[in-house]
């Protein structure tokens, strides 16, 4: 797969996913519907300097776009593709939209993997990931879209009047999957190394005794085995 294509297939697993009316039952696809809260600003909440202060229960479109690119590549590949630094302003959609032009990587045209923003002249108010530009339409995936809000599917003729324009990541930091090497590969060491969007799948794997580690309180699992092992709980093939 390409990192488009790894990217796409990231957003495609959300597509479903209900913004909760309050802070619980974030990990649950369809319960606790109506409101902005949600998993995707949890996750990245948790790595503390990631954004410039805590955005759960805020509008949540580009903090999904953000939860995709870092879910996909990890936090530091993919903050970099985001053309973020540390404790930015990147929850915001206009923000957002600056980091790319700064860097020269702001376009009119759509590519699969791109990220679609929304506005007028005056203001950038939505965003989603470009899934695919086919029949003169733009495809995409959205967080928060629609009522009640949601992760979902969209599409709009390519001449779309509050398109303002596409924010292309750098993909040629990013290797193709059979480009890989496994010393390249991401390894947490125990289990509080591990990120908290994959921490419960591996928890699962380890409680069933799947993954035990080197019995000295070391688990060196790759982040390739944890984003599978998340894969496999969100259909759950991991519950007893």
């Amino acid at each position: 797969m390409t990192p488009q294509e790894r990217l796409i297939a990231t957003a495609e697993d959300q597509v479903g996913y209900l913004g909760k009316k309050t802070n619980a039952q974030l990990d649950d696809p369809k319960a606790n519907p109506g409101g902005r809260w949600n998993k995707y600003a949890r996750d990245l909440d948790a790595l503390s300097d990631f954004y410039n202060g805590g955005k759960n229960g805020y509008d949540w479109c580009d903090v999904f776009v953000d939860w995709c690119l870092v879910q996909t590549f990890g936090r530091k590949l993919g903050q970099e593709l985001l053309a973020q630094p540390d404790r930015s302003l990147g929850a915001g959609t206009g923000y957002s939209l600056g980091y790319y032009k700064a860097r020269g990587q702001f376009f009119s045209s759509p590519r699969p993997g791109d990220q679609i923003f929304f506005g007028d002249a005056n203001t950038t108010w939505h965003t989603g990931i470009v899934t695919a530009v086919k029949d003169g339409y733009v495809h995409t995936i959205e967080g928060n879209a629609g009522n009640p809000s949601a992760v979902r599917s969209c599409k709009y003729p390519l001449r779309y009047y509050k398109i303002k324009g596409y924010g292309r990541p750098d993909w040629s930091l990013a290797p193709n999957d059979n480009d890989k090497e496994d010393d390249d590969m991401t390894y947490y060491k125990t289990i509080n190394d591990v990120p908290s969007y994959y921490k419960d799948a591996v928890q699962k794997a380890m409680s069933a005794g799947a993954l035990n580690g080197t019995g000295n309180g070391e688990l060196n699992v790759s982040e390739d085995l944890c984003r599978t092992l998340t894969v496999l709980d969100r259909l759950g093939k991991l519950d007893s």
